[in-house]
C-alpha cells in the first residue's frame, strides 16, 4: 500500500512539473523590445494616450533621467504621468518643424523572468536639421513587467553618454533632448 501512495505521489510530481508553463525566452524578449519600440515611436509622435498605455500605472513606477542638462528622478506613477503630460501636451511640440528625427535601438540584453524582465540597450537620437546634425548617445535600462499578457514599463532610465555639446546647440534652438524614453 505505501509503493501505491509513493508512486501516486511521485507521478503528481512529476504531472505539476510538466504542467507548469516554460517561458519561451526568445518569443518574450521579442515582444519586449517591440513595446519598447512602440512606445519610443509614440512619444515621437506626442501621442500621449497610446505612450502611456506602455505603462504600469502604480506607486513603484519610476523614470531616472539622467544627461548634460539635468538629473531628474521621478517617483510614482502621478509623477511619470506628469512628465509625460508635460513633454507630450503641455509643451506639444517643442521641436522646430524643419528638424527630423530618428532614433535607433541595438545593443539589447533581457534578462526573461515568468512576469518580469529587465532591459540594458544603447540608444541614438539623430537631430537632421537644414545646416546640421546632431547625435545624442545614451543608454537606457528597463525593468518591464507583465500585466494581463502584456509587457509594461514599471522603470525607466536614461543616461546621456554623449552630446553634452550639442545638447547645448539644441537647446538654444528649443529642441527638448533629454527627455527621451
Amino acid at each position: 500500500m505505501n509503493n501505491f501512495a509513493f508512486i501516486g505521489a511521485l507521478f503528481s510530481v512529476f504531472f505539476m512539473i510538466s504542467c507548469n508553463e516554460q517561458v519561451d525566452t526568445e518569443s518574450e524578449k521579442k515582444a519586449i523590445i517591440d513595446v519598447i519600440n512602440a512606445e519610443t515611436q509614440a512619444y515621437m509622435d506626442f501621442d500621449f494616450e497610446e505612450v502611456i498605455s506602455y505603462y504600469v500605472h502604480d506607486s513603484l513606477n519610476f523614470r531616472l533621467t539622467t544627461g548634460a542638462d539635468d538629473h531628474v528622478f521621478l517617483e510614482g506613477w502621478e509623477e511619470v504621468e506628469a512628465f509625460f503630460r508635460d513633454e507630450l501636451i503641455d509643451s506639444n511640440p517643442n521641436t522646430p518643424e524643419n528638424t527630423h528625427i530618428a532614433v535607433e535601438k541595438n545593443n539589447y540584453r533581457i534578462k526573461v523572468y515568468e512576469n518580469a524582465a529587465y532591459v540594458i540597450c544603447s540608444e541614438k537620437w539623430t537631430y537632421t536639421m537644414p545646416d546640421d546634425q546632431i547625435e545624442i548617445k545614451s543608454r537606457q535600462v528597463r525593468f518591464m513587467e507583465k500585466v494581463d499578457g502584456e509587457w509594461k514599463i514599471t522603470f525607466l532610465s536614461f543616461i546621456g553618454t554623449s552630446g553634452y555639446e550639442e545638447e547645448e546647440i539644441l537647446e538654444e534652438m528649443g529642441v527638448d533632448f533629454n527627455s527621451v524614453s
